[in-house]
């Protein structure tokens, strides 16, 4: 896998970091241990690009400190040329990047685990990682370094290519723990020369925004190199990144030498945290061990050691053919490019050319070139299964024709049926009772357009705060004998809907799954069609529907004959985890919308600004006017603080002050600090008292503090599920089941 493209901030932490605790090239310290690590290590590092040769360093020869550390200040070698500028007397410059290239975990045990037959490893393993980081820098360097140029018409300082690198690569075999782990960095000098040959700094945009395809490239690289020399390679997944491993190296050999990666594992769960991509990076940090990599003949003793305490004599030899294995029948590029893009739009409606690109390259390694993916998918575009999208950034993206038809086909239901319904009650009906129920204007717009309308399909755009519910409820009210169903994306979101407002309210899947056959073959469900028939269907948090649900919901509504289908929510909240904005989508079609903007939640004039400064786009307003009532904690002391602050507030106060947390992580910090100091005081005690895990949990409830005992005789599964769904700007903070915050 590759590490996400890091920025190096400082030139001389960098320059400390391959010195001693990367041990690349070391100072002149005595000892011969010492002179055979500094040996070793140098010869483990390479200068590599056209920068670096345009500087007289030398293709594949050992960087030395002296050069290194120039460079990562922004020296320009044999010249009088500084990059950078100068702040308050101070020069600045950014150092570098860092790209780190990690061998699979079979390939670093192929390459470096003791043999009978290889008592130093397979050096040819060890020597097709080398050339699959030196290919991939050479393709970096042809299609992603950029720096800046100026545009005198536009006045502005547009991006453009810069194929020539100046770069430092630095080969490590352990990792922290001293298991055997092949990578190698490659740190690139932020320095590049332009068209007219002059030295300007890099601009990395290109570089993080590929990391994937960065990654994918150098597995593809490496894989076929293996193949060439007779390996069997499997494809496999190294957590979410498509990668592959060596056949012959079982997964308990694997986890034998990757005790970091076990220790990371430990510490989530010790922590409690679930595991993604940002807590096993903190889990990474928190454990972080100074790397001391001792000469290969020690670390190699120690693997022996560790082989034999597995009851094996030796690591097993992989059986390699002297000829190029024949490679077993795998999809064309074709195949992969259509599967990857089935797998993106079930996802996005929009994707990027280089997620296509990534997924594509990582399906089957070593089978297919970039160049060959590349053509698959001009193909695709050529044939009109991927359409190119206009968006406003640079980067190329993409939709498919079906993703297209399916937001046409919802716009086109959406467009049929305007003026094709007709009023749901009489306007005296209406006007008359709207005049004293004390509702805004939104709120009123809203009634009257869902009543008086005469679509067959409205939306009601409104924020958080503006009383959607309250609306709903008058709706309800006003349409006399005629059924009002809440549809919902969650069954929590549905609970509460049916709460507050008094519909009838299922979930949207719930619809979906019974009337499966109406969207197959047009087939109607009695028993539904009887219940939904001349109903006003009102489906709330519509944000979160996808395309495609979307487009059932409204074939449905049609086949059931329902009068009304109002479409509620927010375009600027939570999306759909699957594919689509059909909100917006329809909103920007000329769908029928009343909007809700003026906000009832927040009473507190200040509070009230900041929310409106938020909505409005100027996020740092907000902060300046909450600034005498915002607290600012490092964020590693997040959750405790904020569960202290609740903790130290009077019993009745605690009851009406809600506790938000936007992480599942800092949930539990949180729960876990109240829960033990409510312990603490006696609130929670003896037999009744136990951890409280997922949706069994109970809620404290009476007690002092607003805090309630737990008894399993009164914990109901869906408190906290309700809780959970009803989200921060709803739940109150001394109910405190597992979910509830």
């Amino acid at each position: 896998m590759v590490s996400t493209v890091r920025n190096l901030t400082s030139s001389s932490a960098t320059s400390k970091y391959f010195q001693q605790d990367g041990g690349h090239y070391l100072k002149n310290d005595d000892g011969a241990l010492q002179q055979a690590k500094q040996a070793e290590h140098r010869n483990g590092s390479a200068w590599h690009g056209r920068g670096a040769r345009a500087l007289g360093l030398e293709l594949g020869m050992h960087v030395w400190a002296g050069k290194f550390d120039k460079l990562l200040k922004g020296h320009v070698i044999g010249t009088d040329v500084r990059l950078g500028r100068l702040r308050d007397g101070q020069h600045e410059h950014r150092p570098g990047f860092d790209i780190t290239f990690s061998a699979p975990k079979s390939v670093s045990l192929a390459a470096l685990l003791p043999t009978e037959k290889h008592p130093c490893g397979h050096r040819g393993v060890m020597r097709a990682h080398d050339e699959a980081v030196r290919t991939t820098l050479d393709w970096i360097e042809d299609t992603m370094l950029e720096t800046r140029g100026w545009d005198p018409a536009t006045r502005r300082r547009p991006r453009i290519k810069s194929p020539s690198m100046v770069a430092a690569t630095f080969r490590h075999i352990a990792s922290r723990n001293l298991d055997p782990q092949l990578h190698t960095h490659a740190v690139i000098a932020n320095m590049t020369r332009d068209a007219q040959g002059r030295w300007k700094s890099v601009e990395p945009i290109s570089l993080h925004r590929n990391a994937r395809l960065i990654g994918a490239y150098y597995r593809n690289e490496l894989s076929r190199r293996l193949i060439e020399k007779g390996y069997s390679i499997l494809p496999a997944m190294a957590g979410r990144i498509q990668s592959f491993e060596i056949a012959g190296y079982d997964k308990e050999l694997r986890d034998a030498f990757s005790t970091r990666r076990s220790d990371i594992l430990d510490y989530l769960e010790k922590q409690e945290l679930v595991y993604s991509q940002r807590s096993t990076q903190i889990a990474s940090y928190a454990m972080r061990k100074r790397k001391a990599e001792p000469v290969r003949a020690m670390l190699e003793t120690s693997w022996t050691e560790r082989v034999r305490e597995m009851g094996l004599a030796t690591v097993p030899s992989v059986t390699r053919s002297r000829q190029p294995m024949v490679l077993p029948t795998v999809p064309s590029a074709l195949e992969i490019v259509r599967r990857a893009m089935r797998h993106l739009e079930e996802r996005q409606s929009v994707f990027a050319e280089r997620d296509l690109e990534a997924l594509a390259l990582g399906h089957s390694p070593g089978r297919h070139s970039i160049g060959e993916i590349r053509d698959a998918v001009a193909w695709m575009v050529r044939d009109g299964h991927l359409v190119e999208a206009q968006l406003r950034r640079s980067d190329r993206s993409f939709v498919t024709d079906r993703a297209l038809k399916a937001e046409r086909s919802v716009i086109a239901m959406m467009k049929a049926g305007i003026g094709a319904g007709a009023a749901l009650a009489r306007e005296e009906a209406v006007t008359a009772p709207l005049a004293s129920a004390g509702l805004t204007e939104g709120q009123e717009e809203a009634v009257r357009t869902v009543l008086l309308a005469s679509d067959r399909t409205v939306g009601v755009q409104g924020r958080a705060g503006t009383g959607k519910t309250v609306m709903l409820r008058q709706i309800r009210e006003l349409a006399g004998n005629r059924p009002v169903i809440g549809l919902a994306p969650s069954a929590a979101a549905a609970r509460v809907l049916q709460r507050e407002s008094g519909m009838q309210t299922r979930t949207l899947q719930w619809l979906l799954t019974r009337c499966q056959g109406v969207t197959e073959n047009g087939r109607a469900i009695e028993d539904l069609k009887e219940r939904f028939c001349g109903s006003v269907v009102v489906l709330d948090e519509a944000s979160m529907v996808s395309t495609d649900q979307m487009g059932s919901l409204m074939r449905i509504d049609d086949e059931l004959d329902a009068a009304r289908l109002v479409l509620v929510g927010d375009t600027g909240q939570l999306r759909a985890v699957e594919a689509g904005q059909p909100l917006r989508l329809l909103q920007q079609a000329g769908m029928t919308t009343a909007r809700m903007d003026e906000i009832l939640r927040q009473r507190d004039p200040t509070l009230l600004a900041a929310v409106q400064a938020v909505l409005a786009g100027d996020p740092g307003e907000a902060v300046e006017l909450l600034e005498g009532s915002v607290h600012e904690v490092p964020y590693d002391d997040l959750g405790e603080k904020a569960a202290q602050a609740w903790l130290a507030l009077e019993p009745e106060v605690r009851e009406k002050t809600l506790l938000v947390a936007p992480t599942h992580e800092l949930r539990r910090q949180i729960n876990r600090t109240v829960r033990e100091e409510l312990a603490a005081d006696g609130v929670l005690r003896g037999a009744d008292a136990r951890p409280l895990r997922g949706a069994q949990a109970g809620d404290p409830r009476a007690g002092a503090g607003g805090a309630r005992r737990v008894h399993k005789a009164l914990c109901r599964p869906q408190d906290a599920h309700e809780l959970h769904g009803r989200g921060a700007a709803e739940a109150p903070a001394s109910a405190l089941p597992q979910h509830a915050l």
